[in-house]
């Protein structure tokens, strides 16, 4: 035998010898083992998983085994048993026995031709046993046959009508539960198919539900496909990261403690915390469980929501604050029901601040809420409980509106959604609370598809596209904005549909306002009462109905702005708009007003002088108010810039199945609050030619806008009037 093969066999001989006996451990061996992250997306099949970033979970990092399905092996896959379903990802093992791929359990009911049964019109009855659960992704709407189940927070039994649920995967889908044997009846939603067209005008709407019927099999396949029962992970649609809906054991037992309470005296509920820490969500649950719990069901169920966050408001569009009449729990995102339906919740009243954040004007901010709570006390749910929800902003002025809105309000419980501090938030509203003070654990949501900026935007986008049918029920239309005719508003002549422009923060010269409002979203103010003007001294507040305004005068751009004997606070622009002046950017009185929704001006005609707005403001609302002898102002502010409104008609034009299917879904980790109100929110590559679009640029590759053509805002100065102040 040569040098050669000798040494090639002792080099083998050793190799067999050191993999078979582990090695001893080193004095680091008692430390844990490194974890390494292991892809979420490896539960989903290849080429369900997300292209940009993707969503991780940690698992030990399994040991070299001698050969495939050897004792280690076996020892890895007895000490990683699989999970309860919703509590994470569990191991499946292949035919050696070796770990392939986490997938994440989400539901014990599987259908079979046993407990699942399909009936006419895609109604899908099923039978459940007890303590069962699953997750159903997409639209439909529940009906209970026999026995009991919990969703969201509401429990659900045979004496209640159909309710109706959105499900989409960029939130939390709520977990289906029931105690008993269970029979009810799953029903496809019947305004599914006008919701999920609209993502051939944004891609914003796309990728949110579940698979839908293949293209060609017509609208009664598409209707009866509008949900789907998620199994696991594997059953979830391509590159879609599911999320159940869990409520913490600590949310658990206040929630109960909440519910016995509204038996008695209905609560007051104020919720405070920091961004993403699950207010919203805590509020929806709450409302749901004190709905149908059984002192409501013993009379008429309603619920009162207080919702503070113009930022994300659950039952109005961004830039407002409302006071919302609930009737039947909610089981929907906040961008499928920005116009309410009245047969589930109502308006009472509502505001505009004309911005997303209270920092624009903290002190209007505050006189707002008092309005809405003032009028809580004076309704018919005066003696129902009440839910207040709040913005995410608890430091600095954050925390005195916050404290202020406490003493102010007087809640029977304050609720911070966080255990975490800051320690001076948490005791600073501690002190100013003279009742039940509790810090529950928050709940942030792990990873998510949309962020802050897409949402605001895919709700008012719904908003514009909402339409109110006769039976009360809301409907969308799917076609791009650019097709629907506007409403012809007279701004000049002897019968105008407003009284003035309205600026809230930056005063645009008179020359630049045409400018600065077309193509914005505006706030449709009903002033009843002339002290809501109550910066403008000179107003005959008594006679404020029938004052007269010039209609006429117009002005040039050098001249100083006319003005006219019996309205010397209404001035024009050169193309004839009135606008009333507001130098010192104030705000119109909230206890003489209210918002009765916003509008988007489409353009101005200067021949014909008018206004082309569109909303989904019922015109029934605004002859009322005519009627009445009220005057209407267009307030314009700080609302998020449209721009979803500017490029509709190039996506729909652009669309195709075939786009869809090949789109990226991208999976971000970050603070869903925490984002740029300002940045374009959807990718104008997708847009096809946008050329001769107004207001529209597009910048591609490595090109950046010219400098200074970014867009100015002025801010006024919080401190005006206190200390330093002029």
């Amino acid at each position: 035998m040569s040098a050669f093969s000798l040494r090639r066999q002792l080099l083998a001989a050793k190799g067999t010898a050191t993999t078979a006996v582990p090695s001893e451990p080193s004095s680091s061996a008692s430390s844990p083992a490194p974890k390494s992250p292991v892809s979420a997306s490896a539960a989903l099949p290849a080429g369900r998983r997300s292209a940009r970033k993707q969503a991780s979970l940690n698992a030990p990092s399994p040991q070299p085994s001698p050969s495939p399905g050897g004792r280690e092996a076996t020892a890895i896959a007895q000490e990683s048993p699989a999970k309860k379903p919703g509590s994470g990802a569990s191991l499946i093992t292949g035919d050696n026995g070796l770990p392939l791929a986490p997938v994440q359990q989400f539901s014990t009911f599987r259908p079979n031709k046993q407990n699942a049964r399909k009936l006419a019109g895609g109604i899908l009855q099923l039978r459940l046993s007890t303590s069962e659960r699953f997750l159903v992704l997409g639209s439909f709407g529940i009906r209970v046959v026999s026995g009991e189940v919990t969703i969201a927070g509401a429990t659900l039994n045979k004496t209640d009508n159909i309710i109706w649920a959105h499900a989409a995967h960029c939130h939390a889908i709520p977990v289906l539960r029931c105690s008993e044997d269970t029979k009810i009846e799953l029903h496809p939603h019947p305004r599914a198919i006008e919701l999920r067209r609209l993502e051939r005008l944004s891609p914003m709407f796309r990728s949110l539900w579940n698979e839908p019927a293949k293209p060609g099999t017509g609208a009664k396949s598409e209707l009866a496909s509008t949900f789907q029962i998620i199994g696991t992970a594997a059953d979830a649609p391509k590159k879609a990261v599911i999320q159940d809906l869990v409520s913490h054991p600590a949310w658990n037992k206040k929630l109960a403690e909440l519910v016995a309470k509204g038996g008695s005296k209905a609560p007051v509920v104020f919720l405070c915390g920091p961004k993403s820490s699950g207010k919203s969500t805590f509020g929806r649950i709450l409302a749901n469980r004190l709905l149908t719990s059984p002192s409501q069901r013993a009379k008429r169920p309603a619920v009162a929501i207080l919702d503070l966050d113009p930022g994300q408001p659950e039952f109005s569009p961004a830039g407002t604050m409302s006071l919302v009449h609930v009737k039947t729990p909610n089981l929907s995102p906040s961008f499928t029901h920005a116009v309410p339906e009245t047969t589930d919740a109502s308006v009472i009243r509502c505001h505009a601040t004309a911005s997303i954040s209270p920092a624009a004007d903290p002190e209007h901010y505050v006189e707002c809420a008092q309005d809405l709570f003032h009028h809580y006390q004076q309704s018919a749910l005066r003696n129902r409980p009440l839910i207040i929800n709040t913005p995410g902003w608890i430091l600095g002025t954050g925390l005195d509106l916050l404290t202020e809105l406490i003493s102010k309000l007087a809640p029977t419980d304050v609720i911070y959604m966080s255990e975490d501090g800051p320690t001076e938030s948490v005791e600073g509203l501690r002190s100013a609370t003279r009742t039940n003070f509790t810090t529950l654990p928050s709940q942030q949501t792990e990873f998510t598809s949309r962020t802050a900026a897409h949402l605001r935007s895919m709700q008012t986008m719904s908003y514009f596209h909402s339409i109110r049918a006769r039976t009360g029920q809301v409907a969308w239309n799917p076609a791009s904005l650019t097709s629907v005719p506007p409403l012809q508003v007279q701004y000049a002549g002897e019968n105008p549909g407003f009284l003035a422009i309205l600026s809230y923060e930056s005063q645009p010269p008179a020359n630049l306002l045409a400018e600065a409002i077309n193509g914005s979203v505006l706030a449709l103010v009903e002033i009843e009462d002339g002290k809501a003007l109550r910066f403008l001294p000179e107003v005959d507040f008594k006679g404020f109905g029938d004052v007269s305004v010039d209609r006429e005068t117009t002005m040039d751009v050098d001249d100083k702005p006319a003005a006219t004997a019996t309205g010397p606070y209404v001035l024009r622009s050169p193309e004839g708009i009135p606008f009333i002046s507001n130098p010192t950017s104030q705000t119109l009185d909230p206890r003489y007003s209210q918002t009765l929704g916003l509008v988007l001006l489409r353009g101005i005609d200067v021949a014909k002088k008018s206004l082309q707005l569109l909303t989904p403001i019922s015109l029934h609302g605004i002859e009322e108010s005519h009627k009445a002898g009220r005057q209407l102002v267009l307030v314009h502010g700080r609302f998020d810039t449209p721009g979803w409104a500017y490029t509709e008609d190039s996506y729909s034009r652009t669309y195709s199945e075939t786009a869809v299917d090949e789109q990226e879904t991208e999976i971000t980790e970050e603070d869903t609050d925490n984002d740029d109100s300002e940045a374009e929110p959807e990718d104008l590559g997708m847009a096809g030619d946008v050329a001769e679009t107004p207001w529209v640029e597009v910048l591609r590759g490595n090109e950046k806008r010219p400098v200074g053509s970014r867009v100015w805002r002025v801010r006024r100065d919080l401190g005006k009037g206190g200390p330093g102040g002029d």
